[in-house]
């Protein structure tokens, strides 16, 4: 079964795992630990694995028995075999690591995470009852911490979602490019690309073309008496202003992005 319980070494986390009755790492949290580039205890361990002995320094577990015994999460298109490094194996690994950092991360990762389990099983019945009260107490606060945080977040979303379905009145074209600014901040693309997009979703929805519409309002100005920088100013959103099924359609289709991007 997958162990809840985290260790936390130098800097980082990591979960306990255990497998044939003994502590052991992955490759993840030796890099992890060491705060070395993913890959490198990897390299390390094939560049000398002809030092190393399965079923002393390392166990090889395949793919679908650490899905069946949960041992860590993987992915279900995961296939390759896992290599699972014992105490020996580990401080075999990082012999070339030899700055300040690493003897520090050694010492804790032997002391506080490969040698607790031993401690544990050589205590009384008692004690060792004690310390497994003491981690469920410890998961269980773990656990209201995480459910207080995904409570907060759905707050969070169902405030975003009831900002984003308001009805919009008088000031429509302000609420309008107040939600398309927000929209716009969060998904981090290019402000006509996105209007564009808009557009070309309304004119599909509405079966009109904002370009023929905008081409006659700008003639029809231009017979009235209308100055050139009046004329020049009229654009998209003055057709969809003052049409109100434009406006309707046009404002469903912001709140829905800013659903589906902002909440």
């Amino acid at each position: 079964m997958v162990n809840n319980t985290l260790v936390h070494i130098g800097n980082a986390d990591i979960s306990v795992k255990e497998y044939k009755g003994q502590r052991v790492v992955i490759f993840k949290d030796i890099d992890i630990v060491h705060s070395r580039p993913d890959g490198t205890a990897r390299r390390n361990f094939n560049t000398n694995k002809k030092r190393f002995i399965e079923g002393e320094d390392f166990y090889l577990v395949g793919s679908d028995e650490i899905r069946t015994s949960r041992l860590f999460p993987i992915s279900d298109n995961d296939y390759m075999d896992k290599v699972l490094i014992t105490e020996q194996g580990y401080l075999m690994l990082v012999k070339s690591f030899t700055d300040d950092l690493a003897w520090k991360v050694q010492r804790e990762l032997v002391n506080g995470y490969f040698r607790v389990r031993e401690l544990v099983t050589d205590l009384s019945p008692q004690m060792q009852m004690l310390y497994a009260m003491l981690d469920q107490m410890a998961q269980t606060e773990r656990n209201a911490k995480e459910a207080k945080e995904i409570a907060q977040k759905a707050v969070e979303t169902t405030e975003n979602i009831k900002e984003a379905v308001k009805p919009v009145f008088d000031n429509w074209r302000e609420e309008i490019n107040g939600k398309f600014n927000r929209i716009q901040k969060s998904i981090d693309r290019p402000f006509n690309i996105l209007r564009t997009e808009m557009y070309s979703e309304l004119e599909y929805r509405a079966g009109c073309d904002l370009s023929t519409r905008l081409r006659n309002k700008k003639q029809r100005m231009a017979d009235n008496g209308c100055t050139k920088t009046e004329i020049n100013g009229t654009n998209r959103m003055d057709i969809i202003e003052e049409d109100k099924k434009l406006r309707e359609i046009f404002s469903k289709i912001v709140s829905e992005y800013e659903i589906k991007y902002c909440a």
